[in-house]
């Protein structure tokens, strides 16, 4: 580990004190939030009793303070609302989770922490700072702009392999081995995985797509909108990753749509998106069936990862339906084991499952409504008698695909992005307030 390491993530909190003071509070919250996304390092500093000190913490910690500092908290005229309960919920839960297995109220309040580290600030940041029309669009192209940041760094690893990380911050974050697919490799650059890189490239490139389509956006800098999209494009191919291939055709193809439906297209992926976890969970859907649809759209090997994924699913959830409610906790009480208390299976992927295991229904819930809150009152909002192409309808409407495209990415995988808990705060505080529409 180089000296960069503790100077980057350290030094991230000053930075963003600085960006609350120079810039407009909206703007300082892009940059802080997509720049520490990017280029923090992935790793963290275990504090006993409170959150580990990694780039979330860096980067919540700076916003808190910069806020703080800056006097951006006085300027906003935030006021809580029924639509932040799922969040309060969400960030509360551990607590009862903790007392309600025994574990204390000291691990209950650790928990609490943790939570407003991973999402609490972030939403928050969010539903004060964009409130406005001109706030979406800055966050719209602040997402393109973060992609074309990234694509040539994905260039680099692509063609030299995952070396970013090592080069700059002197350790790789996960296993190298799995950054090799279909010949050549998958870039990582400074996120966690392959696999996040992926879905934050293919999100910005639909993101990029929409705005180019519609007419909205014709160049960045001296670049045209069309050549970057293709760029964009290409980039999320080469990435080597089945999510960021699904999602970026979902993102592609829900647009010719949306010119005829408009919002009511969010409602479509939404319940879409409801049914997966309802229906596992009730046992409607079998991962047999699972496994015979897969087989009809992808290769052998990615059949295996989600049959891997799929397996997890069927363990977790028949572990936590003992404890439904509230779940089992943190401390890895959540998994499932043999007859001799050994752990049957050795890790677990999905968002969904981890909070289901450890909050039960009360955090899977409380989660992804406080996600799908800001595209539901978008999908309902008065903004769907407008012409598709009016911002009002296509800045929100863009920004709520994007949330709907992680949230369906949870599903298989665990990597979670700051980015889209803000545009969940975002969408929420854009859409409760009526001057915009």
């Amino acid at each position: 580990m180089t000296p960069l390491v503790p100077l980057m993530l350290i030094g991230w909190v000053p930075f963003t004190i600085f960006l609350c003071n120079k810039f407009k509070s909206h703007k300082a919250v892009i940059i802080s939030v997509i720049g520490g996304v990017m280029f923090l390092p992935q790793i963290g500093f275990e504090i006993p009793g409170l959150p580990d000190y990694d780039k979330r913490t860096a980067i919540a910690l700076g916003l808190l303070l910069g806020a703080r500092l800056s006097g951006m908290r006085k300027a906003t005229n935030f006021q809580w609302q029924l639509y932040d309960l799922p969040m309060v919920v969400f960030c509360c839960v551990p607590l009862i989770s903790s007392l309600l297995n025994d574990l204390g109220s000291y691990e209950g309040i650790s928990g609490i922490l943790d939570r407003i580290v991973f999402l609490g600030i972030f939403y928050l940041a969010g539903r004060m700072y964009f409130t406005s029309l001109g706030s979406l669009r800055d966050l719209v192209v602040g997402i393109v702009v973060g992609g074309l940041i990234y694509m040539p760094l994905c260039w680099y690893e692509i063609r030299m392999s995952p070396q970013l990380s090592n080069i700059f911050y002197g350790f790789f974050p996960h296993s190298f081995a799995q950054q090799y697919r279909y010949g050549g490799f998958r870039p990582v650059v400074f996120m966690s995985h392959g696999l996040m890189v992926a879905l934050w490239m293919s999100i910005c490139t639909v993101t990029a797509f929409w705005l180019w389509r519609s007419g909205k956006l014709k160049h960045i800098w001296i670049m045209s909108m069309s050549i970057i999209v293709v760029l964009l494009t290409g980039t999320t191919v080469l990435c080597k990753s089945a999510n960021g291939w699904l999602t970026m055709a979902i993102g592609y193809g829900a647009y010719p749509v949306y010119k005829v439906l408009k919002t009511k297209i969010l409602v479509v992926l939404l319940l879409i998106l409801v049914a997966y976890p309802v229906c596992r969970v009730s046992g409607l859907l079998s991962t047999e069936t699972v496994m015979g649809w897969a087989g009809e759209l992808v290769d052998q090997t990615r059949e295996g990862s989600l049959g891997v994924r799929l397996l997890q699913e069927d363990l977790f959830v028949a572990r936590i339906m003992e404890r439904p409610f509230f779940g089992w906790g943190r401390m890895g009480r959540a998994w499932p084991r043999n007859a001799e208390g050994k752990k049957t299976i050795d890790m677990i992927d999905s968002t969904w499952l981890i909070f289901f295991g450890v909050n039960g229904f009360a955090g899977l819930l409380s989660f992804y409504l406080t996600m799908f809150l800001g595209p539901w009152l978008t999908a309902r909002s008065s903004a769907r008698d407008l012409a598709w192409q009016d911002e009002r309808i296509l800045l929100p409407s863009v920004l709520s695909l994007g949330v709907l495209l992680f949230a369906l990415d949870s599903f298989v995988n665990g990597m979670p992005n700051p980015v889209f808990f803000v545009t969940a705060g975002a969408l929420i505080s854009f859409q409760s307030n009526k001057r915009n529409i």
